[in-house]
């Protein structure tokens, strides 16, 4: 019985340390405000990656939209980073002004396809933003994460916001998508914690991305990877 007691406590315990956790932190979130950057004069060389897998259907769409920044265009390049695609999405893509990286894998994933794509475009690059492939970015967007590179950040994540919300399932990935924004987002910055990455609407250092992406062997959650790589080198 003492056994059995012990165990149920340190259950008890574990459970209690995890609901503290999110408690706090959806408080926390209350009391978010949204930090107001200065404007920088300067506009740094940033390159936006795709990568997509078999993403056809979709994928043209986002990268006419990629283009469409309120930022200097000599300033930013759209790479579409397409693994499996078919040959008229292919033909399609090279008919608009993106930077089109075909790659392939025995096993595709997304650091593999990321990896191979930066060790193509070279170092000419300040910032690099990821995209998954069915993501449309506000057209402010990339002047927003210039000015708050200003500020010395490494990385940064973006808030993703639903697209669709026509059906229940939609409706159940934004409510989901905003939960997680307020808890590990805006909690953690109201605490004065990093905010956690997604793995997709995200900027960084693009020489510190790079390198640290080498590292990488993830075979999905590659986002998990990098903030734990992140965190132990300090930032």
């Amino acid at each position: 019985m003492i056994i059995y007691s012990v165990i149920q406590i340190i259950l008890l315990a574990l459970l209690g340390l995890a609901t503290a956790y999110i408690f706090i932190f959806s408080v926390a979130g209350l009391f978010y405000r949204q930090r107001r950057y200065k404007h920088s004069d300067l506009s740094r060389k940033v390159a936006v990656l795709i990568p997509g897998y078999k993403e056809d259907a979709v994928i043209l769409e986002v990268a006419q939209a990629a283009l469409k920044q309120d930022y200097p265009a000599d300033r930013f390049e759209v790479v579409i980073i397409a693994d499996s695609f078919q040959p008229e999405t292919i033909a399609a893509l090279k008919t608009i002004p993106v930077r089109l990286i075909e790659v392939s894998f025995e096993k595709s994933t997304k650091s593999k396809a990321l990896n191979k794509a930066m060790e193509q475009l070279g170092d000419q690059y300040d910032i690099a933003v990821v995209l998954d492939a069915d993501n449309l970015m506000a057209r402010d967007f990339l002047f927003k994460v210039n000015m708050a590179f200003e500020d010395g950040f490494t990385a940064i994540q973006g808030h993703r916001t639903a697209k669709n919300i026509n059906n229940s399932w939609a409706i159940l990935d934004a409510v989901s998508e905003e939960i997680n924004n307020h808890i590990f987002r805006k909690g953690h910055r109201a605490l004065g914690l990093s905010s956690a990455i997604i793995g997709s609407g995200m900027a960084s250092d693009y020489s510190y991305f790079k390198n640290l992406m080498s590292t990488v062997d993830a075979v999905g959650g590659f986002d998990k990877e990098i903030e734990l790589k992140m965190l132990e080198a300090g930032y």
